[in-house]
């Protein structure tokens, strides 16, 4: 059926042309769809698989982990593409077959089967999905609202207690902070009760008017700054005016919220000193991610201790990271203050009929333009302006690039290097997994004590993935290779690879230097034995057939 799809939209141009690939890619993104369900079929028929369902990284995981790298998406985003896959093959085959011929999108087949997921018996769901399968086959296109109802009309009929209803506004209450698009901001979004929402309007205003009449910013970004003092939990704002006897430009008291943020020592440089200088102390250890230790493993005695900083085979780096723990400074440089607040400059330096068409196209270039750019421990790109503002008053970290020094002589890794790694990698080194390193495990890659404690043999891994490759690893799992600049070359189930790099490379590409090469002995294959898998109370299965009683049984308002 593809195939002769395929062939027949070669055939076409214009709008029909438009129409005919458009069914051509629904059928491929049915048979994609397929083979995910099929790979977690294979997954169930596997020896073992009834006892690996009571995993806490159990064959659904596994199975997403797999579809996640193959397509280089998060772990969450593949297991809702593998639930609607299972739901379509299993729930709905006819509606699958309508999918298989191009005759719906993959936008409408999930919303056939979120709005019917709550139809458990299966004369009613046989009924559902003859209904739907002759309505998409034989009706005019569907918008996404048109086929909402339809299936909602039908579920109605089949089975009135599976509908879903409508969520009054109170229950679909909630705060959702957008993705950085790489400006250095972010966009939040809330839906409050109208009372908190009055009480957080007028915290919001008290606080950005805590500082003097002389402070560059507008209330508009006073407000916003606001914010983000009520998130590091501060009581006033810091004023910018740098009068050094303004009463509101003391510092607020830090708080225990911690920001990491990566910039090269030039960028960090164009900060104000700070008032008092200090010595800067190190960064706090972030608890338990620094553990190379799966549930299970022993842990190292304790007593680590630091690299020496003087040591021959170690070179230092001008990369650093600030720890924000939200205390601000009232001293800036002029020309941050300006690139960052009070009104916007005129954008044009004469009227424009006296400019040519490239001068009124073309935007003044912006102020510190020339810094190097930063990133969040995460990898979301930080314009080095506003890096800039964020190392005022921040604990500043200096990290050391091992060089050609030896590995260390112990399992769990010194402070400075898992600082290293973290900052190399950023994220969690798995294809498709954006985990920030500062919540992941740091991983021995040929397992200690065979493999070395060295950059060249550590990498970060989130904890799902760090028990994927502890527990559905091996001459049949997943395996991974460590090159000396931080490369990491997966090795999937099926024999295919997946390479991935330190996130670092493009702004920091000093970080990926290579290190130490690794000696290793030979690794037996029982080289984890004794340790055991965390296990679930319930199967993923019989939780999710809970929670679609618990839906069936509530009262709506």
């Amino acid at each position: 059926m593809f195939e002769l799809l395929a062939t027949i939209a070669a055939g076409t141009s214009g709008a029909g042309g438009v129409e005919a690939w458009l069914r051509v890619e629904s059928a491929a993104c049915a048979r994609k769809v397929a083979a995910m369900a099929g790979l977690l079929q294979a997954a169930y028929a596997a020896d073992g698989s009834a006892d690996r369902d009571q995993w806490c990284l159990d064959n659904w995981d596994a199975v997403a982990a797999h579809i996640g790298a193959a397509q280089r998406i998060t772990l969450h985003a593949a297991s809702n593409q593998l639930l609607i896959a299972v739901a379509l093959h299993e729930r709905f085959p006819l509606v699958a077959t309508v999918f298989a011929e191009g005759l719906i999108t993959y936008q409408l087949a999930r919303t056939v089967v979120q709005r019917g997921a709550l139809v458990v018996d299966p004369s009613a769901l046989h009924e559902l999905d003859r209904l739907l399968a002759e309505a998409l086959s034989n009706r005019e296109p569907m918008s996404m609202s048109t086929l909402e109802k339809t299936v909602d009309a039908f579920v109605a009929q089949v089975d009135p207690q599976a509908v879903h209803r409508t969520e009054t506004r109170a229950r679909g209450r909630s705060v959702d902070v957008g993705d950085e698009d790489g400006s250095g901001m972010a966009t939040v979004y809330a839906t409050l009760f109208a009372h908190d929402a009055k009480a957080f309007d007028a915290r919001v205003d008290a606080l950005a008017r805590t500082v003097c009449p002389a402070d560059p910013r507008t209330l508009d970004q006073r407000r916003a700054d606001a914010i983000g003092a009520l998130s590091h939990g501060s009581d006033r704002l810091a004023c910018l005016c740098e009068s050094p006897d303004c009463p509101a430009g003391e510092n607020p008291p830090s708080t225990g919220v911690v920001v990491y943020v990566i910039a090269h020592q030039d960028t960090v440089d164009e900060r104000p000193a700070p008032p008092s200088p200090a010595p800067a102390p190190d960064l706090p250890d972030v608890p338990d991610p620094a553990d190379d230790v799966s549930p299970g493993e022993n842990a190292e005695p304790s007593g680590t201790c630091e690299g020496s900083e003087s040591d021959s085979d170690e070179r230092s780096s001008n990369v650093v990271t600030q720890s924000e723990s939200r205390d601000r400074t009232a001293n800036k440089p002029a020309d941050e203050r300006a690139a960052l607040d009070g009104e916007p400059p005129a954008m044009f330096a004469g009227p424009l009929r006296e400019l040519t068409l490239t001068e009124a196209l073309t935007p003044a270039p912006g102020r510190l333009a020339n810094l190097r750019p930063a990133a969040l421990m995460g990898g979301q790109f930080l314009p080095g302006v506003v890096a800039c503002r964020a190392a005022v008053g921040a604990t500043i970290t200096r990290i050391v690039h091992p060089g050609q020094a030896p590995p260390e002589p112990r399992y769990r890794p010194s402070k400075k290097l898992a600082d290293f790694v973290r900052c190399r990698d950023m994220t969690c080194r798995f294809p498709g997994c954006r985990a920030p390193a500062t919540n992941c495990d740091v991983d021995h890659t040929i397992p200690w004590p065979y493999g070395p404690t060295a950059a060249s043999n550590l990498k970060c891994l989130c904890r799902r993935h760090h028990l994927l490759k502890t527990f559905w690893g091996g001459e049949s799992g997943w395996r991974d290779e460590q090159l000396v600049d931080g490369t990491i070359v997966w090795t999937a189930p099926d024999g295919r690879t997946h390479i991935t790099t330190p996130g670092s490379r493009r702004l920091f590409p000093e970080l990926s230097e290579p290190t130490k090469t690794v000696q290793t002995s030979r690794v037996p294959l029982s080289h984890n034995g004794g340790l055991t898998m965390p296990r679930r109370k319930t199967t993923r299965a019989q939780g999710r057939a809970s929670r679609i009683q618990r839906e069936r049984e509530r009262e709506y308002p």
